[in-house]
């Protein structure tokens, strides 16, 4: 299997509208790599550009040891699945799997039926061999163009936003169903999307993009715990991190009426952003008979939302009107308005340069 390699690729539409911004990055064999970013960041773009729907203003595409720049999509070998299934409404899920072998000249109708009907097994789909598009749910139709594309068997596969069409527990079923499917596949995949829940759970790499630039690429559990910047921060998790802008003074920046000790940095700044996700902030048990922890900080809780298995409770701190800090709790307890004491280790924070938004540790 081929190795995909993007160098310095770049699409200009007016010197205003730069979608994709020199981006370098390479998918090796068995490697499933997510763009994740919000709309408008460049990332079907860039799968735009991998298939040959778009040219490059410049850079370089190369699939194994060929240069695909300027080749026709169908000269690249690559599977594409799109959004919208893109499926013919006249033929069978059988013709529609079918359809792109036809076009070899080189594969006999026995090794296409061979094919064809091990992918259908494979997906479930041999009882709905002879029957239309129109016949079928939404993922079933989904499965149909997952199908024609792994029929194919290509070099590299490509799938824009491929769950964004199903409603929320038929994409998790999909989800689940594409895990198992392309973890025995050995062909390089990008796979685009918006939603982080499927960014994190199919990928072996993820890269976040925004304003075409990639702004990290890295495994799903160091794009969590290790963002390098505060929009990865911010954009990765939810609910979303708490990133608070707060004044240093010494080794400490203020957070309210209190101080939290600063990372060791070789100049400290007149401000800092720090970054905490909801589930890493606690309740100091006061309740319990323990005593209230030095570092503890105080504040109201004016909002408590119900998200089913845990609460999350905004609390605004003392000292400072305008600092909320959320923190994501068990739901066995309730809380109207109350003086709470809020907790969290130093190794769960994250410190960003207040300027650049670059991470500080």
């Amino acid at each position: 299997m081929a190795k995909l390699q993007l160098k310095n690729l770049n699409k200009t539409y007016s010197p205003k509208v730069v979608p994709v911004k020199d981006i370098s990055l390479d998918v090796s064999e068995g490697e499933f790599l997510t763009l994740l970013g919000p709309s408008g960041c460049g990332k079907s773009t860039t799968l735009r550009l991998i298939a040959g729907l778009e040219q490059p203003t410049r850079g370089e595409i190369r699939i194994g040891d060929r240069d695909v720049t300027y080749l026709r999509p169908g000269d690249r070998d690559i599977a594409m699945v799109f959004q919208s299934y893109a499926l013919y409404p006249h033929m069978t899920v059988y013709e529609n799997m079918a359809s792109s072998l036809k076009l070899r000249k080189k594969i006999s109708n026995s090794e296409i039926e061979r094919l064809v009907t091990e992918v259908a097994a494979s997906l479930g789909l041999t009882e709905l061999i002879d029957r239309k598009p129109g016949k079928l749910s939404g993922g079933q139709r989904q499965r149909v163009a997952l199908g024609r594309a792994l029929v194919r068997q290509p070099e590299v596969f490509l799938l824009d936003e491929p769950l964004s069409n199903l409603d929320a527990l038929l994409r998790e079923k999909v989800r689940a169903e594409l895990k198992q499917l392309f973890s025995s596949q050995k062909a390089p995949v990008v796979y685009v999307t918006h939603d982080q829940t499927e960014a994190m759970t199919l990928s072996t790499k993820v890269a976040v993009l925004n304003s075409g630039n990639v702004q990290q690429l890295d495994p799903p559990h160091l794009i969590y715990t290790r963002p390098a910047n505060q929009f990865v921060a911010g954009f990765v998790g939810s609910p979303q991190m708490n990133l608070l802008v707060l004044k240093c003074q010494g080794n400490f920046a203020q957070l309210g009426d209190f101080r939290v000790r600063l990372p060791d940095m070789p100049t400290v700044p007149p401000e800092i952003v720090l970054g905490i996700r909801p589930e890493h902030v606690g309740f100091a048990d006061a309740e319990a008979g323990k005593m209230s922890a030095p570092e503890a900080i105080k504040g109201e809780v004016f909002l408590v939302e119900n998200l089913g298995m845990q609460n999350l409770v905004s609390v605004r701190v003392k000292g400072v009107d305008s600092v909320t800090v959320r923190a994501l709790l068990p739901n066995d307890r309730h809380w109207n308005s109350e003086i709470v004491e809020l907790v969290f280790g130093p190794q769960l924070l994250h410190w960003f340069d207040v300027k650049t938004g670059d991470r500080l540790q």
